[in-house]
């Protein structure tokens, strides 16, 4: 379909009652289109627009035809298409159909050693490489009302959550490299929320940890801390950040601006397990999240600075972001090569 067709059928589609052809005339003319009476033959033609008292009104054809172009749109900007042969797993749909709110999260950029981050991989997830090097993003943030479709807000839960994001690939059965995150640790300061993540098993990557945990701004200074329960050792995160917001990148970056840094590290929707011969992908739909960089004025990442990822692993940058909606989709799995 033509982007002029298309510009005449969503206009119509705009007017139950239909235009009169001067109208319409008038307002494909304002979305740039050189020769309305042309289009407008080419749909009466097609069967999708027809003359009724005096106006012209999409047909039942032109609505099928308008959602086709919707959908296929929808198809096009889809972060997470599906590949053939991926289907969407039995769940629960009332816990894994969900959505919540960032209040506000702060995203540490860690550059990693490659063959020190494979040893935490599941096949067949391998590290993908930016700048000849591993990442790992420890992302802390403040969710608020966090419930099932379709639930009041006043119902959802709120709480904090860290999750140590690594980004990987992997190649599945149809031999296309398909790209994600992998959390090789996470904590939440709710306990019911931790019960309700571990009990899901079809998930395979949420294995939650429990941890005191506290988010404090004063001005433009964010004050963040993570204790966790003597059963979950190697995750003490505390931290200082001055959070007014900065375009560029703090000296010794690899990445040369935000959009750079953009598609490797924020574009990353869908969250990966292994399990059975099959990897899991749990995808995010989320508001952009407009991120700036932020300062550390003191930071210890227990994790990342004595932990499996050491030596070697080096602060690139933090990330700051306030107010961003998402939802969960269905659990989907496919096959790996």
């Amino acid at each position: 379909m033509s982007a002029e067709s298309l510009a005449a059928l969503v206009a119509l589609a705009l007017e139950p009652l239909g235009l009169t052809e001067r109208t319409l005339t008038a307002r494909l003319k304002e979305a740039g289109v050189v020769e309305p009476a042309s289009v407008l033959r080419q749909l009466v033609a097609a069967g999708q627009v027809q003359a009724s008292r005096g106006a012209w009104v999409l047909t039942p054809s032109g609505h099928e035809a308008l959602r086709e172009a919707h959908a296929a749109l929808a198809r096009a900007h889809d972060p997470s298409p599906s590949s053939e042969g991926m289907e969407v797993c039995p769940s629960v749909p009332w816990l894994t159909q969900v959505q919540t709110h960032w209040v506000e999260a702060v995203s540490l950029n860690y550059a990693v050693d490659p063959a020190l981050l494979a040893r935490l991989l599941p096949a067949p997830l391998e590290p993908e490489l930016f700048h000849g090097t591993a990442w790992v993003q420890v992302l802390m943030s403040s969710l608020r009302d966090m419930r099932p479709r379709g639930l009041l807000p006043l119902l959802g839960v709120c709480f904090y959550q860290v999750s140590y994001r690594a980004a990987v690939r992997y190649r599945n059965a149809n031999g296309d490299w398909r790209r994600g995150g992998y959390f090789v640790r996470s904590e939440t300061s709710d306990p019911v929320m931790r019960s309700v993540g571990n009990a899901l098993k079809e998930f395979k990557f949420h294995e939650f940890g429990e941890a005191q945990m506290v988010m404090a701004r004063e001005g433009n200074l964010l004050t963040l801390g993570v204790d966790p329960e003597p059963a979950f050792p190697g995750g003490k995160l505390v931290g200082v950040f001055d959070t007014e917001p900065r375009t560029q990148p703090p000296a010794g970056s690899v990445w040369k601006d935000l959009d750079a840094l953009h598609e490797p590290l924020v574009e990353c929707y869908d969250a990966l397990g292994v399990a059975d011969g099959f990897v899991y992908l749990l995808t995010i739909d989320r508001e952009p999240w407009n991120a700036r960089f932020a300062t550390p004025v003191q930071l210890y990442c227990e994790y990342l600075q004595e932990g499996p990822l050491a030596p070697g692993a080096r602060l690139d940058s933090v990330l700051h972001l306030k107010e961003c909606a998402y939802r969960w989709r269905p659990l989907r799995r496919e096959r790996y090569a």
